[in-house]
């Protein structure tokens, strides 16, 4: 591809990146995308242009599009539509429109109710795609894991460079309302459970917690388990 004198030259991705993939197709950043990136967002932008309203309501519905999702899918519509837009009502329409095509059954969306509910989803599925991308690629610590309170509470050790480090997995606490979905599916929980990890002990007993929840225990597992990795490694200090 051609560069026009004094443009400023792309980033490039790291593989697996799709989230910034999915940014540098609709035109929000500059950057070279690398292949499995790029088929990625491939794949995701064909399963979503073809579908219609109902056929949107009902992958969200499935994936479990949170409000958040929904609320910055808005704003990226309403943004498109007008590239100045940046003054404090910019922030309420884009909530009056998330909230509108929350209330409404798909046969009554307009056409920026849909493309809300549609750019949403590229962006969902782009994360969960870097969730699949990072567990199939990284080399975390691989630890046993024993199940308590049937299922509730996960506990492991992993030994590093003469350390013992005590894992804890359990749900975390105070989950933002926003993790609710916006539409509930009948197997799915209408509250889902975030879940989050803490070293409980390790160097000087220091304990550690995640900053932010993960959507299943098996996704803070594995956070977990590539921290202590990166901690025996002398990667991070926690």
């Amino acid at each position: 591809m051609l560069q026009a004198a004094g443009a400023v030259p792309p980033g490039v991705l790291e593989p697996g990146d799709v989230c910034a993939a999915t940014d540098v197709c609709a035109g929000l950043l500059n950057a070279e995308v690398p292949a499995p990136s790029d088929m990625a967002v491939l794949c995701i932008r064909r399963t979503v242009d073809d579908l219609g309203p109902a056929g949107l309501w009902e992958l969200a519905r499935g994936t479990a599009l949170t409000r958040d999702d929904l609320a910055c899918g808005a704003a990226a519509v309403l943004a498109e539509g007008d590239p100045g837009a940046g003054d404090p009502l910019a922030e309420l329409a884009a909530h009056t429109l998330a909230q509108e095509a929350a209330e409404r059954s798909p046969c009554h969306w307009g056409r920026d109710h849909t493309e809300a509910v549609r750019t949403a989803l590229y962006r969902s599925l782009a994360e969960l795609a870097d969730a699949l991308l990072e567990v199939s690629e990284s080399t975390p610590t691989l630890m046993e894991w024993t199940v308590n309170d049937g299922g509730g509470r996960y506990t492991a050790t992993a030994v590093g460079g003469g350390v013992t480090y005590d894992a804890l997995v359990e749900p975390a606490r105070n989950a933002h309302s926003s993790a609710v979905p916006v539409w509930h599916h009948p197997s799915l929980s209408a509250v889902p459970t975030a879940w989050q990890w803490r070293i409980i002990s390790g160097p000087a007993g220091r304990a550690s917690q995640s900053c932010a929840p993960f959507p299943s225990a098996f996704a803070a597992r594995h956070a977990a388990e590539c921290a202590i990795t990166a901690l025996t490694a002398g990667r991070c200090g926690l």
